[in-house]
């Protein structure tokens, strides 16, 4: 996918300087960029006003995601240039194996159009990345649309007005217009890592101050398993920055301190009766109590019964195929479980729903995901100065992959339409920003 050139030699075909001469530049490149920014800003749009989804769970974004795939193969035409398509074969692979498994258990192929469409988010993104202007539109871009979500999450929290903020109605937890707090928690991270790793807004308060409000408003969603998740990140983030500037002995000596900190910790709480303490934060704000406070007790329970009947159902299959896409939660109402949900685990999830093969694709898409990070920010100059520029700390691009795979445990992420936009942009630095040098 990547094409090799020596390093004294010229750019790579259809690679875009940002010290272009203004003659050479793309004609459209503002309409591109408008559309570019739309399509960012619909992301956090799933359920606006209280609208409900429409037919097959379709939203705002999917018919703005319809208009940025025409603009972005339109514009890699007016350029001449092919279109990469990027998190293609592990795709592919999710969408033979439910397709076996649609046939076998005879269930609608509906879902397999669901994660082709998905994909042309990490393609459109990855394509308009050729052009550095339009990666830095694409980058600043989520960073307002996670801080304009936040506010307006922060202000219908305290003004009491649940139509901004999102309120459940059954709690107090936030979900903005998704619908689920867990996902409004991810695509609050996603912009905070973006944020950190682009360094935007430049000024270091103001980017401190972003910070806070994307970190405050994650927090009232009550996501435990997103709290989990950004602290995991950001060690991990810290870890891979000692080993980007040569102090790898430090990161070493960092690991084994979290790692002996961490298990004494749990261990700690393995031995100790937590319970009181929980119904007391609980008592103390209707917040902690929907999210700390359901850290043990029912939502745990009914977490560990949904893991566990999940497992079960694997092991009793007739065969190697899965029951079929989107088929768990039919499936143990079909089988009176106690829990009749969805899976909750993108891991159990491939391997249930689709079978061995969607087992393999899912590795395949995780070893890609971490394959591109490792080398946009391997130790050294990895990176070209136009994107250097945009991305000066690409290893919380790998932090932030980080959160996805840690979130998996505990709701299906690969849903998320925000997360192959994300993957977009990680396949955007390293197919176009990476230096010649590097790519060889």
């Amino acid at each position: 996918m990547i094409r090799t050139t020596m390093a004294a030699g010229p750019p790579r075909p259809g690679t875009l300087r940002a010290d272009e001469p203004p003659g050479e530049r793309p004609r459209g490149l503002p309409v591109v960029a408008l559309v570019l920014v739309a399509g960012i800003a619909s992301l956090p749009l799933l359920m606006p006003f209280g609208l409900p989804p429409g037919p097959g769970n379709t939203g705002l974004p999917d018919l703005v995601l319809v208009v940025l795939a025409v603009t972005t193969l339109l514009w890699a035409a007016s350029l001449g240039v092919p279109v990469r398509w990027p998190f293609l074969v592990p795709t592919l692979l999710t969408v033979v194996a439910g397709g076996i498994a649609a046939v076998v258990n005879d269930v609608g192929p509906l879902t397999l159009v669901k994660d082709l469409f998905v994909l042309l988010w990490a393609v459109s993104l990855a394509n308009l990345g050729r052009d550095p202007r339009l990666l830095r539109v694409a980058l600043r871009a989520w960073v307002c649309a996670g801080v304009f979500s936040a506010v307006l999450m922060l202000a219908g929290f305290v003004t009491g007005q649940d139509a901004l903020s999102g309120k459940q109605p059954d709690g107090e937890r936030l979900q903005f217009t998704f619908g689920d707090a867990n996902y409004a928690a991810n695509w609050l991270i996603c912009a905070l890592f973006i944020a950190r790793a682009t360094r935007f807004p430049e000024t270091a308060w103001r980017r401190w101050a972003v910070c806070a409000v994307l970190i405050a408003a994650e927090l009232l969603t009550g996501s435990n398993g997103g709290v989990l998740a950004l602290v995991l990140a950001t060690v991990a983030g810290g870890l891979w920055r000692m080993v980007r500037e040569g102090r790898a002995h430090h990161a070493v000596a960092a690991g084994c301190l979290v790692t002996l900190l961490g298990g004494g910790a749990v261990a700690a709480l393995s031995q100790v009766d937590v319970q009181p303490y929980l119904d007391r934060a609980s008592a103390a704000s209707p917040v902690l109590r929907d999210s700390i406070g359901r850290s043990t007790g029912e939502s745990a329970e009914s977490r560990g019964t949904v893991t566990g009947t999940t497992l079960r159902m694997i092991r009793e299959q007739p065969h190697p195929w899965g029951i079929g896409p989107a088929q768990t939660e039919a499936r143990t109402l079909e089988n009176q479980e106690a829990y009749v949900r969805e899976a909750h685990n993108d891991y159990i999830a491939a391997v249930l729903e689709r079978g061995f093969l969607g087992g393999i694709a899912l590795i395949v898409l995780v070893f890609l995901l971490l394959l591109r990070c490792v080398r946009i920010a391997r130790p050294g100059p990895r990176l070209a100065p136009e994107y250097a520029r945009l991305v000066p700390r690409p290893e919380l691009f790998g932090a932030l992959v980080v959160v996805f795979l840690v979130s998996g445990l505990f709701y299906e992420v690969l849903h998320y339409r925000h997360g192959w936009a994300f993957f977009g942009l990680i396949a955007a630095v390293e197919s176009f920003g990476r230096r010649p040098e590097a790519t060889r």
